[in-house]
C-alpha cells in the first residue's frame, strides 16, 4: 500500500514539476537565416516544404519522397494524417534534422555528414525525408486519449510533454531508424557500426540494467538511445508483427494506463512483462553474438577504471611513433603522440569541430575546425587549421570556408580538402599552404566526396566517392589534368579513413557485418582484405608488418595490433542484412529507387508568414518568477511572441503582458508591453512602500556568436527606452504623486568557455560577464557581475569566482528590479552600494549509477564548498554593513522517467553576521531545479 503511494506521489510530483518548468525537446535557431534570402515553397495534400531559392530540385524531391511514405507506409504506426512544413537549410556545416512540436515543423540541415559509417551513404536529403517523416507520422498518430487532453490544455508543447511521459524517446528513434532501413537499401540498421555499442557489451560479459542503458552514465560506456530503440523495435515487429507498436504506442499514448502507460501497453500486446521484454529481446541477439572476441588482437593501450577513452585515427611518424586524437570522460580533446618505448605526450588540444578526424603528413596535422557566423546561427563554416608536431605551433588556414576532411601531401606543400557548397555540389579543392585555391574539381554526377589523400609521390589524389542510392566506390585521381581511375568499384557498401603508406592505401570497408580493414595496392592494381574484429576497425597503418588500428570496444576505440592476412577480395555488395529479418524487404527497400517525380509548382514564401501563430500556453519558472505563458513562433523562427502573467515571489507583485521580437534583421527590434500590480520596495527600516506600475518598452538587440578555436563564444548587447507609468498605493499614496517617466537601458552579457568533457563540472576556463545600466530623469542603476572559472585540484574538480557591484541613485522616486547575487543565506536588501565577491569549490563526490522504479535515476553527486562576502554602503549615513556567508551544497545531477535530465540540491549557509530579519545564523535551502 505505502510502496504504491509513493510511486504515485513521486510520478505526479515529477509530472507536475515538468509542466511547471516546461523545456522546448529542440533547439531551433531565432532569426538564424541571413536577411537576404529568398525563401520558397511546395505544397501538397502531406508537407508544405520551405527552401531557399535554387533548391527546387531538392524540395520537390522531399515533397515526393514523404508524400509516397505517408501514403504507402504509415499505416504500421497509424493512418491519421496532418499537413506539415518542412525547412531546409543549405547553409550550415553540421548533418542533423529534426520534427518538433512548439510549433510543429520539422527542418533539415542538408550538408551530407563526412562519415558514412555512421549515417549510411544514401543520399542525405533521401535519408532525412524517410527518417524525419517518420517522426511527423508518430506525433500525428499519438495526439489520442489523454495526449489530446493535454494537448488541448496546454498546446502543442502539452502534447510534446504527453507524449515524452508516456512514449520514451528510444521508441521515437528506434522507430525512424527502422524506417530508414525499410525504404532504402541502407539504413543505420545495416550498419555495423550502429549497433557495435550493444555487440561490444555482450562480448566483454557487460551486462547493465535496463535503467542504466536508458540513462546512461559518467563512468562507463553507454550506447544511445538510437540502437536501443531500434533493436528493441525490430525485436517486437519480429516476433509480434508490424502492427505490435502501432498498437502498443497507441494505447501508450492514451494513456490507457496511469500509472508506466508504455510498460502495460507492451503487456497487453505482448501478454509477457515488458522487463521479460527487453530480457528476451537482449537475449535474441546476445545469441547471434554468442562466441565472439577479440583474441585476434593485441591491445596497445590500456584502460582506466570509472572513465571511457578514444584513440582514434593512428597514423606512424618516420621513427615509429603513433599519432592519435584522444579524449575520455575527464579530458577534452587533443592529439597525442605514442612513443615507442610507450611514452604518450600531448601535441595540441583540437579545436572544435562537427567532425573529430584528422589527417597527418611528414609532421604536420590537418583537420577543420568549426566556426559559426557571428550573427546568422544558420549560416556555418568550417575552416582548415594546421599542427606543427615539433613546434606544436597551429595555423588557420581558410576563413569562411566549407572545407572537410583536409590532407596536406607529403612533400607538404599542398592540401586537398572536400568543399561542399551552398549549391549542394561537392567538390575537391587543391590550395597552397598559404590557402589560395590552385584547382577544384566537381563531383559532376552529383556524387558526394569523402576523406582524400595523396598519393605517396603527391600526383595522384585517393578519395572515397558515394552516389545518390549508396553504392560507393574509392576514386584515383590526378592533381593535375584528368585523368581518373575507379580502384574500388562502386557497390552497397561502406567506405572511409584511408592511409596512404608506399604505394598501399588502407581503408575501412563494412563487410559481412563487420567494418574491416582492406587495402589496395598499386603495384598489383588490386583490392585486399587485410584484418577484421568483431566490433570493428576503423583507420589503420602498417607498422613492423603489423597493422596498427582503432579499435571499437566497451571502454571506447582502443589501439590494437593486429597481422594483415591480405586476402583477395570480391567485388559484391558488402553490406549485410543484420540479426532481423523485417525491414530487409526488397519491394520497400525500393522505395528511393522508385520513387518517381512529381511536377510540384514552387512560390515565394514569406519570412513573416504565420507573424504569431499562438502554440502553447505553458507555466514557467525562473525563480522567483513563476508564470503562465501563452508561446507564439512562426515556422521560421524569424518572430516570438508571448502573453504571459508573472508572479513573483520575491517582492509578491503580478504582472501581465506582452513581448515580441522580430529577427530577420541583423539587427532584432522587440517590444514589451505590461501591466504591474503591489510592487514593493523598502524606504528605510520600518517603512515598505508599495505601488502598480504600467510599463512600455522597445528597443534592439544585437546576438553575436563569437565561437572560434577552443573556446564557445557569444556577446549579446541591447539597448532600449522604457516608459513607466507608477500609480502609488496604500500609504505610499499619502506621500508620493503618481507619475510617469521614461528611461534607458543598456546590457551587454558576453560569455566565454573552453569545451567540456563528459565529467568535468563546469568548464575548466571560462568567465560570463553582465553590465547593466538603467537611467532616466527619476532613477539610474549600475550592475556589473561577472563568474570566472579555473581548474581545481582534479581533473573534474572546479573553481568558480564571483564578482558583483551595484550601485543606484538615492532619490527614492523610483526603484528598479533588483538582480545582484546576494551573499548566500541572507534576505536581499537593496542599498545604492553593493559590493560583492564569492568563492566556490565544486567536485564530484559519487557516481551512483542507481535510480527505482524507471522514475528516477541518479548519476551523479557532487559538492561545493562556498565563501560569500557583500558589503552594502548607506549614502545617506555613510555606514558599510557587511554580510558573510560560508557553507556548502550538494548537488543531485538525475534523469527522471529515463529521459528528463533535473539537476536540484541542497545547501547549508553558516551567516557570519547579523541579517536584517534576525535569522539563526544555520540556513537550510532547497536549491531549486538548476536545469532540466
Amino acid at each position: 500500500m505505502y510502496s504504491g503511494l509513493f510511486l504515485f506521489i513521486m510520478r505526479y510530483t515529477l509530472f507536475i514539476l515538468l509542466l511547471l518548468i516546461f523545456s522546448f525537446a529542440h533547439a531551433q535557431e531565432f532569426g538564424g537565416e541571413p536577411a537576404l534570402v529568398k525563401w520558397k515553397q511546395i505544397n501538397n495534400d502531406t508537407v508544405r516544404i520551405i527552401f531557399p531559392d535554387g533548391w527546387d530540385s531538392i524540395a520537390k524531391r522531399v515533397a515526393t519522397v514523404t508524400s509516397n511514405e505517408q501514403l504507402h507506409f504509415a499505416s504500421t504506426i497509424g493512418s491519421l494524417n496532418r499537413k506539415v512544413n518542412i525547412v531546409l537549410h543549405n547553409q550550415t556545416v553540421f548533418s542533423n534534422g529534426f520534427v518538433a512540436l512548439g510549433p510543429r515543423r520539422s527542418e533539415f540541415f542538408l550538408t551530407p555528414e563526412q562519415n558514412a559509417f555512421e549515417l549510411s551513404a544514401v543520399s542525405w536529403s533521401d535519408l532525412l525525408s524517410i527518417h524525419e517523416y517518420r517522426h511527423v507520422e508518430q506525433y500525428n498518430n499519438f495526439n489520442v486519449g489523454l495526449s489530446h487532453v493535454m494537448h488541448i490544455l496546454f498546446g502543442q508543447n502539452g502534447q510534446a510533454l504527453a507524449n515524452a511521459a508516456a512514449v520514451p524517446d528510444w521508441f521515437f528513434e528506434g522507430d525512424a531508424v527502422y524506417n530508414e532501413t525499410l525504404l532504402s537499401e541502407q539504413g543505420r540498421g545495416r550498419l555495423p557500426l550502429f549497433l557495435n555499442g550493444y555487440k561490444s557489451l555482450c562480448i566483454e560479459n557487460k551486462h547493465y540494467s535496463y535503467m542504466k542503458l536508458r540513462n546512461g552514465s559518467y563512468r562507463n560506456f553507454i550506447p544511445g538511445h538510437y540502437p536501443l530503440g531500434y533493436m528493441l523495435v525490430a525485436y517486437g515487429r519480429e516476433k509480434y508483427g508490424n502492427d505490435f507498436w502501432k498498437n502498443v504506442t497507441h494505447d501508450a499514448a492514451s494513456f490507457n494506463s496511469l500509472f508506466y502507460p508504455m510498460q502495460h501497453a507492451v503487456k497487453k500486446h505482448a501478454g509477457i512483462t515488458f522487463n521479460d521484454f527487453v530480457k528476451q529481446a537482449f537475449k535474441y541477439y546476445q545469441e547471434q553474438w554468442k562466441g565472439q572476441s577479440y583474441s585476434n588482437l593485441t591491445f596497445i593501450d590500456s584502460t582506466e577504471k570509472n572513465n571511457v577513452t578514444d584513440n582514434q585515427y593512428p597514423y606512424i611518424t618516420n621513427d615509429g611513433s603513433v599519432i592519435t586524437l584522444q579524449k575520455s570522460y575527464n579530458h577534452i580533446p587533443q592529439f597525442i603522440i605514442r612513443r615507442a618505448d610507450g611514452i604518450m605526450e600531448k601535441i595540441a588540444v583540437e579545436d572544435i569541430t562537427t567532425n573529430d578526424y584528422f589527417s597527418y603528413n611528414n609532421g604536420i596535422i590537418a583537420y577543420a575546425s568549426f566556426k559559426p557566423h557571428a550573427r546568422w546561427g544558420n549560416r556555418e563554416y568550417s575552416e582548415i587549421r594546421l599542427i606543427d608536431i615539433n613546434t606544436k605551433k597551429e595555423r588557420k588556414l581558410t576563413s569562411r570556408s566549407r572545407y572537410f576532411s583536409p590532407d596536406i601531401s607529403h612533400n607538404g606543400s599542398m592540401i586537398i580538402a572536400i568543399e561542399q557548397a551552398t549549391d549542394g555540389s561537392s567538390k575537391l579543392v587543391l590550395l597552397d599552404t598559404g590557402g589560395n585555391v590552385k584547382r577544384t574539381i566537381v563531383n559532376d554526377q552529383g556524387n558526394v566526396f569523402s576523406h582524400p589523400k595523396f598519393s605517396a609521390n603527391d600526383k595522384y589524389i585517393y578519395v572515397c566517392d558515394r552516389k545518390a542510392d549508396g553504392k560507393m566506390g574509392i576514386i584515383k585521381q590526378a592533381v593535375t589534368g584528368k585523368d581518373r581511375e575507379v580502384i574500388l568499384s562502386y557497390n552497397n557498401r561502406i567506405v572511409g579513413f584511408p592511409v596512404v603508406q608506399g604505394d598501399t592505401l588502407l581503408y575501412s570497408c563494412s563487410n559481412n557485418g563487420r567494418d574491416e580493414i582492406w587495402a589496395y595496392t598499386s603495384s598489383a592494381n588490386k583490392n585486399y582484405r587485410l584484418a577484421s574484429a568483431a566490433t570493428g576497425l576503423y583507420q589503420a597503418s602498417l607498422l613492423n608488418n603489423k597493422i596498427i588500428t582503432a579499435a571499437f570496444t566497451a571502454n571506447g576505440y582502443r589501439l590494437a595490433e593486429a597481422t594483415p592476412q591480405w586476402e583477395s577480395t570480391n567485388e559484391n555488395d558488402t553490406l549485410k542484412n543484420l540479426y532481423v529479418s523485417g525491414p530487409f524487404q526488397k519491394p520497400s527497400n525500393q522505395l528511393l529507387n522508385n520513387v518517381g517525380e512529381r511536377n510540384f509548382t514552387s512560390k515565394p514564401y514569406s519570412k513573416i508568414s504565420g507573424f504569431f501563430n499562438f502554440h502553447s500556453y505553458n507555466p514557467y519558472i525562473s525563480d522567483p518568477d513563476y508564470s503562465f505563458i501563452l508561446y507564439g513562433q512562426n515556422v521560421l523562427n524569424t518572430v516570438q511572441s508571448q502573453l504571459y502573467y508573472t508572479y513573483n515571489r520575491d517582492e509578491q507583485f503580478s504582472r501581465a503582458g506582452y513581448t515580441g521580437i522580430y529577427g530577420g534583421w541583423y539587427l532584432q527590434p522587440f517590444i514589451n508591453i505590461n501591466q504591474t500590480w503591489n510592487r514593493t520596495a523598502r524606504l528605510n527600516a520600518d517603512t515598505v512602500l508599495h505601488w502598480n506600475e504600467t510599463k512600455l518598452s522597445g528597443g534592439l538587440q544585437l546576438p553575436l556568436n563569437l565561437t572560434g578555436g577552443s573556446l564557445y563564444r557569444n556577446l549579446t548587447t541591447s539597448a532600449s527606452y522604457n516608459y513607466v507609468s507608477t500609480q502609488w498605493t496604500g500609504f505610499a499614496k499619502n506621500y508620493f504623486k503618481n507619475a510617469g517617466f521614461g528611461y534607458t537601458q543598456l546590457r551587454l552579457n558576453y560569455s566565454q568557455y573552453i569545451q567540456q568533457a563528459v565529467q568535468h563540472i563546469n568548464p575548466r576556463f571560462g568567465q560570463s560577464i553582465t553590465l547593466q545600466f538603467r537611467t532616466g530623469s527619476t532613477a539610474n542603476q549600475l550592475l556589473a557581475s561577472g563568474y570566472l572559472y579555473f581548474p581545481g585540484l582534479g581533473k573534474n574538480h572546479s573553481i568558480i569566482v564571483n564578482l558583483a557591484w551595484q550601485q543606484r541613485d538615492t532619490s527614492g522616486k523610483y526603484y528598479y528590479d533588483n538582480n545582484f547575487p546576494f551573499s548566500r543565506g541572507y534576505s536581499v536588501p537593496d542599498y545604492p552600494r553593493m559590493y560583492k565577491a564569492g568563492f566556490n569549490y565544486n567536485f564530484p563526490l559519487a557516481y551512483p549509477d542507481w535510480g527505482f522504479g524507471n522514475i528516477a535515476y541518479c548519476l551523479r553527486i557532487r559538492g561545493n564548498l562556498f565563501y560569500d562576502f557583500t558589503q552594502t554602503k548607506s549614502l545617506r549615513t555613510g555606514n558599510r554593513f557587511n554580510f558573510a556567508s560560508t557553507g556548502a551544497e550538494i548537488f543531485f545531477d538525475t534523469k527522471w522517467w529515463n529521459q528528463q535530465f533535473v539537476s536540484f540540491g541542497l545547501r547549508y549557509s553558516r551567516l557570519l553576521n547579523n541579517d536584517f530579519e534576525r535569522r539563526s545564523p544555520n540556513q537550510w535551502e532547497i536549491v531549486l531545479p538548476l536545469s532540466l
